[in-house]
């Protein structure tokens, strides 16, 4: 049977994809990927895209739970999709995502690793799968009726759920959420149109179309709430030069509301895409920077951030995954004198300096680069703050420029990254194979580009071991440590 666009078909899941997606079979064979649904679970499926022998589906309804499926305890279970593995027991959430990465390195990869070097995933432990967030993107969305909505992204869809209760956030953040909404509601502020039409086919340079009123312009409310204390929302909206006022009103009121507000900063954001990001900060109120505090390699590391900071959302898996990543690079040296491995490390996608303070106590100068200015400057501030022997340099600069570093610093002794879901920069990778540094921890969001990268890297390096680590319960997400060290035969090239 030929099957085309928008038929519906009955699967049964068995599987999980790279990217979260659940895999089924129709009774021909076709491989289905559905975004959405439980393994083990029997659903009814519309096919989206359709190729010889696979299809990519949406999922209409669920037919039979799986046989280890729980109740759902959020009360928004059925539509918001952020916590899509809520109704699967925590235990075989951490099973299925240690069966992601290895699937991901077999299918991907085509790499074919020793028993043992793929590890089971880990875990904070006791309390480890609810209220763990210390930051969370809300999105503002106008329903049919033209009503400002404000929540998160519906299961399986760009539509907006409108979220009264979220159980990955403190009681205080939806408080301030709640707070927003009616601010909002009460300030007569609207939800910008979806899909970009608010954008001008001209060059004008107001960002929104004449055909769109003033005020709507709210696009995403970002909420920070680090375990220092402190909490720091940010207004994400279209340009509005006759709403300025107004939302500093907001944000004022916000301030003075006694929910624990210390900070307010409104961005402008005039990019089509989804995401919650601002390209400009059009003001600050009270105290826009917040800290965070870590316990990295037995000591208190305390980093300052700002509303465009990336920093890890699980403060307490942050602290595993870096731990992990410093004792899989433990393990690469042979030996350490007073605690020092190596003279050299360099951290490629530095960000505010997460990976090089954790490795800094173990070498004598660390060397960081990040293609975002901010986030260099809070990197080497983070690092005047935690003090030490170390000598630390951050630079401004593309990662793709790695091959400048090696002609300019030499061969470090570690090197270490944390790129974005995209992987590293194939330049990257060429120089790493070029130059040949005798150590690599790799740190990745995104199994299929790990994969990828490993691949590539494994011409030249030994995959020592991959430690899959969950800083997301209730999703599909992983964090994954990689750790390699140079072929005896590559390094003499």
């Amino acid at each position: 049977m030929e099957y085309g666009r928008n038929d519906t078909l009955e699967i049964r899941l068995h599987g999980l994809s790279p990217d979260g997606r659940t895999v089924g079979r129709s009774a021909e064979g076709m491989t289905v990927f559905v975004r959405g649904g439980l393994p083990g679970e029997s659903v009814l499926v519309r096919l989206c895209h359709v190729k010889k022998r696979m299809a990519e589906a949406e999922l209409i309804r669920v037919l039979s739970k799986a046989p280890d499926e729980r109740p759902a305890p959020c009360l928004h279970s059925q539509e918001c999709g952020g916590c899509p593995w809520q109704c699967l027991p925590y235990e075989r959430q951490l099973e299925w995502k240690g069966r992601i990465v290895q699937d991901a390195l077999r299918r991907l990869g085509r790499l074919s690793l020793p028993e043992g070097v793929v590890r089971p995933t880990l875990c904070v432990g006791d309390h480890a799968e609810w209220g763990y967030r210390n930051k969370m993107e809300f999105a503002f969305a106008q329903d049919e009726n033209g009503r400002t909505k404000l929540g998160l992204r519906a299961r399986s869809s760009r539509t907006v759920t409108e979220v009264t209760h979220c159980l990955l956030q403190t009681p205080r953040t939806m408080a301030v959420l709640e707070a927003v909404r009616n601010l909002c509601e009460t300030l007569r502020l609207r939800a910008a149109p979806s899909g970009g039409k608010y954008r001008k086919e001209s060059s004008q340079k107001k960002g929104f179309s004449s055909s769109v009123r003033q005020n709507d312009i709210l696009r995403f409310a970002v909420i920070r709430e680090p375990r220092d204390g402190g909490c720091l929302v940010e207004l994400i909206t279209l340009p509005s030069p006759q709403e300025a006022a107004t939302i500093r009103t907001l944000g004022q009121t916000l301030l003075d509301a006694g929910l624990g507000v210390t900070g307010f900063v409104h961005s402008i954001r005039t990019g089509e895409t989804d995401i919650a990001y601002g390209e400009k900060t059009a003001f600050t109120l009270g105290e826009a920077k917040l800290s965070e505090t870590l316990h990295l390699q037995e000591r208190e590391v305390t980093f300052t951030l700002d509303h465009n900071s990336f920093f890890q959302v699980n403060s307490r898996a942050a602290e595993l995954l870096y731990n992990t990543a410093a004792n899989l690079a433990s393990s690469l040296f042979s030996s350490a004198e007073d605690g020092l491995w190596g003279k050299e490390c360099w951290d490629i996608y530095c960000g505010a300096g997460g990976l090089a303070l954790t490795m800094g106590p173990h070498f004598e100068r660390v060397f960081g680069m990040e293609s975002v200015a901010p986030a260099v400057e809070l990197a080497a501030l983070n690092a005047e703050h935690a003090g030490g022997n170390t000598q630390y340099r951050f630079e401004c600069g593309d990662a793709a420029k790695l091959e400048r570093v090696f002609r300019e610093r030499g061969l470090p002794d570690l090197i270490v990254t944390d790129p974005p879901r995209a992987g590293m920069d194939e330049r990257s990778v060429q120089a790493l194979l070029r130059h040949r540094p005798p150590r690599l921890v790799l740190v990745s969001c995104n199994p299929a580009t790990l994969a990828r990268d490993l691949a590539l890297l494994s011409a030249a390096y030994e995959i020592r071991a991959v430690q899959p680590v969950d800083l997301f319960p209730q999703t599909p997400h992983v964090e994954t440590v990689a750790s390699l060290a140079v072929l005896p035969a590559a390094a003499e090239k």
